[in-house]
């Protein structure tokens, strides 16, 4: 198991505490950027939630940190108070063993606690850009002998505007730091942003298909709005799922569909964005130890998410873009876990459907509610086999046989109109 990680010469008690977090090898997106960012280069890595980025910044930092200093060497931003303390948690797993003191420097924390925390010399902080900087502002701490920093989740940085934030923090640290950007997504404005602040930068991108969606088993469920609520229930009650998460397109239509499984006196807990940070903070709690068997969350919550052991994902509603349908998925089959993720949809949300597996280029397996297979004729699928057929064969992509009956009929009626005119000129000859 510890062979692979042998080969990028990774402290012993890295690799043992890697061992025993369940991390038997490196996947894709670790065994580019560990290596890169080992020799010193700096990385952009363009991959999905749930592909393992976090380990492959977290376990190269844990080799660049001395613990007989002091002070500041290591700093991760992040866009979400969640998204932080879950980092720092999985930080400290890594570091077991290697007395070097992390610290999440979050908003909603009590103030005079973290400026006592900060003063105990933590040597790796992990945070959200508006509280660190209200900690350097009042003096609390100090960026000055930062060698690594990592941006995380640098698309929803700019999506929420704490880029600003971010690049004041980046300019309090050493000038000659490491430097690390994720993204789930890279856009001409994330590239831009790389190359300012990178310099000989190992740029990873993990196909989206490759990395997450073909790990998750997905699945879709036709039902219609009135039966919705009747057939999530036969789904959970079928698939006895060990931790499940079910998306919903809004807030309020996840207090609905909470209390309608509470009133089932199913095991629920409900996660939106208007939550206070303690009430999250312990629903959380709850949900990673299994104290909570269905978490009924909203769209904002689906990012930064991460529990291990989700067994299934249900989309109660069908998302309206791709990446939040992948965000919403990824919650499951984590680091190329199995999991299953299964979407219900209306007649009138087929579009939607179509549209994510167009732009993902996958094709959703469906099934009866009860679990029965049903085959699919879907467009994109009918589509890509002729693309694919006639570029094998040198020649233009057959008409899709709708059109072919439809140029049929028009023959045919030219046929029919040219034969009864030749018919009425004959009569009036």
């Amino acid at each position: 198991m510890t062979d692979q990680f042998e080969q990028f010469k990774i402290l012993p008690q890295v690799r043992e505490n890697l061992k025993k977090m369940g991390i038997k090898a490196p996947i894709p997106v670790q065994q580019q950027a560990i290596p890169s960012l080992l020799k010193g280069r700096d990385v952009l890595a363009r991959a999905q939630t749930g592909t393992g980025k976090t380990l492959a910044f977290l376990i190269p930092l844990a080799q660049k940190i001395d613990p007989a200093k002091g002070y500041v060497q290591a700093l991760v931003i992040t866009p979400t108070r969640e998204l932080a303390q879950q980092v720092n948690e999985v930080m400290k797993q890594v570091l077991e063993g290697l007395d070097i003191k992390t610290l999440a420097v979050i908003g909603g924390r009590d103030f005079e606690t973290q400026k006592t925390k900060l003063a105990g010399k933590a040597q790796v902080l992990i945070g959200t850009p508006g509280r660190l900087l209200d900690h350097i502002r009042k003096g609390n701490t100090d960026l000055g002998g930062v060698q690594f920093m990592v941006l995380d989740e640098v698309d929803e940085m700019l999506a929420q505007g704490f880029m600003d934030d971010a690049l004041q923090l980046i300019s309090m640290t050493n000038p000659d730091h490491q430097t690390m950007l994720c993204s789930a997504t890279v856009s001409e404005e994330i590239n831009k942003l790389g190359r300012s602040l990178t310099t000989n930068c190992h740029i990873i991108d993990i196909d989206p298909e490759e990395a997450v969606v073909k790990t998750i088993r997905q699945i879709c469920v036709k039902t219609t709005e009135e039966n919705r609520p009747k057939t999530l229930m036969h789904l959970i009650n079928r698939l006895n799922p060990y931790l499940m998460i079910i998306f919903c397109i809004s807030k309020e239509r996840a207090k609905e569909v909470e209390e309608l499984l509470g009133g089932k006196d199913f095991n629920t807990a409900l996660l939106t964005g208007d939550m206070t940070p303690t009430k999250r903070k312990t629903v959380m709690k709850q949900f990673r130890d299994a104290k909570i068997q269905i978490l009924v969350a909203s769209d904002i919550a689906a990012r930064g998410l991460d529990v291990e052991g989700v067994t299934h994902v249900i989309n109660y509603d069908v998302p309206h873009d791709a990446n939040w349908y992948v965000h919403r998925v990824g919650r499951t089959g984590r680091a190329g876990k199995d999991g299953v993720a299964i979407t219900l949809y209306t007649a009138e949300e087929l579009n939607w459907l179509h549209n994510i597996e167009s732009k993902l280029g996958i094709t959703l397996e469906k099934q009866a509610v009860n679990g029965r297979p049903i085959v699919r004729r879907t467009r994109i699928n009918a589509a890509r086999k002729r693309a694919a057929a006639a570029k094998k064969a040198g020649a233009k992509p057959a008409a899709p046989r709708r059109m072919k009956t439809r140029q049929a009929a028009r023959k045919a009626s030219i046929k029919m109109k040219e034969k009864n005119a030749a018919k009425k000129a004959a009569k009036q000859n």
